[in-house]
């Protein structure tokens, strides 16, 4: 099965985006210029991971079908484990950042609305443990409105919230796709998602504090399986990234920020099958060194790790620069921490990379190869030739 470099490396950076916001969220910083910045840009980050995760998902159903049980249980040796390690891990980190960020030199300041909220989420994961326990087990803990579990979408790791909506949708993507490639029901569909969307936004469905409920981010998952299925089909002429990348240009101040990831996936898409770059040529290199650099496949290897335990270790780190300098300022504590927290997290997503994430991987292949074997064995003859 033919696999994309570029995808890998963008992984990657979307992983660091939001490891920079948070870096941001926790110095303070988030309310100047910069630290907005951060946090609206790792909020569009993920939503272009939720766009590459339709396109991924698409081409695995479409070019290695498989029974819908060795399907799931891949998907869920692939997400489960590590996301299990770190919820662990958040539990009871959040705690120590809760007290943290209430001791740090800016408490106090009005604007600074960070240290109350995570102070609130522990608080939630200690008074609600064992529902929050059995919504994280089933992964559908963004599924649940802050009506019925407060803060069930942040409990444990907050960055998990966009977990739980992955798992959302690949329970339903063999179905998704097969509706899309059937265009006489493609109009139908696209209504029903539209109106669900509509309403999910009204609050029908509830209150999010993300969009971790499958119906808020169906567009952004349709993008990327209807950019995987229209994928073949694009002219060898209009491949050329150069084309749509000055377009891109023209348009991103046009549109809004919850419309940027999709021009963002779009150059992606082109750029995967770009021409051989000419001399001067720059985006076809720029593409290139940033995406599919060894540098960038290795962090993007790693991002799914890089994403989930981040928040542990910003926790750990914001405590002990606390000891060192109680009355740092948020840019000195932005530094600090991003000092301590880059290398510990790179460190510590090559661990769990090695000792959980491709073990869990390699157990799930196993099984679902197993529930393959049994399911070829029990069809009928005539299935089988």
């Amino acid at each position: 099965m033919r696999k994309f470099p570029a995808i890998e490396g963008l992984r990657g950076w979307l992983a660091w985006a939001v490891v920079l916001a948070h870096l941001a969220y926790a110095s303070d910083i988030y309310i100047g210029g910069i630290g907005q910045a951060l946090g609206r840009g790792a909020y569009l980050a993920v939503l272009l991971f939720v766009i590459l995760s339709g396109f991924v998902i698409t081409h695995l159903i479409v070019e290695r079908p498989e029974p819908y049980g060795a399907y799931l249980i891949r998907r869920f040796m692939r997400i489960f484990p590590i996301f299990a390690v770190t919820c662990v891990l958040g539990y009871f980190t959040y705690d120590l950042e809760a007290d943290t960020l209430f001791k740090v030199s800016y408490a106090a300041e009005p604007a600074f609305q960070y240290g109350s909220a995570v102070a609130a989420i522990a608080d939630s994961d200690h008074r609600f443990l064992w529902r929050h326990a059995i919504a994280h087990l089933l992964m559908l803990h963004g599924a649940i409105s802050n009506r019925l579990l407060p803060f069930s979408e942040e409990a444990f790791n907050a960055p998990a919230w966009s977990l739980s909506l992955e798992w959302q949708f690949y329970l339903i993507a063999p179905l998704a796709v097969l509706v899309a490639r059937r265009q006489k029901a493609l109009l139908q569909t696209a209504l029903v998602l539209c109106l669900v969307e509509i309403a999910m936004r009204k609050g029908s469905f509830g209150e999010f504090t993300y969009p971790s409920f499958l119906p808020a981010a169906a567009g952004y998952f349709a993008v990327g399986i209807a950019s995987r299925l229209a994928y073949p089909r694009i002219p060898d002429a209009a491949r050329d990234p150069r084309i749509f990348f000055s377009l891109a240009l023209v348009l991103l101040p046009l549109v809004g920020d919850e419309s940027k990831p999709i021009v963002a996936w779009m150059i992606v898409v082109l750029g995967l099958e770009r021409p051989q770059a000419a001399p001067g040529d720059l985006f076809s290199r720029w593409f290139g060194r940033t995406l599919e650099s060894p540098p960038a496949q290795f962090i993007g290897a790693r991002s799914y790790s890089t994403y989930l335990c981040h928040m542990p270790i910003i926790a750990i780190c914001h405590r002990v620069w606390l000891a060192a300098d109680p009355h740092a300022t948020p840019a000195a504590t932005f530094l600090a921490l991003v000092l301590m927290t880059v290398p510990l997290t790179l460190l510590l997503s090559e661990l769990l990379y090695r000792g959980v994430e491709r073990p869990g991987i390699a157990f799930g292949s196993m099984i679902a190869e197993s529930i393959k074997s049994r399911s070829l064995h029990s069809a009928p003859l005539s299935r089988r030739i």
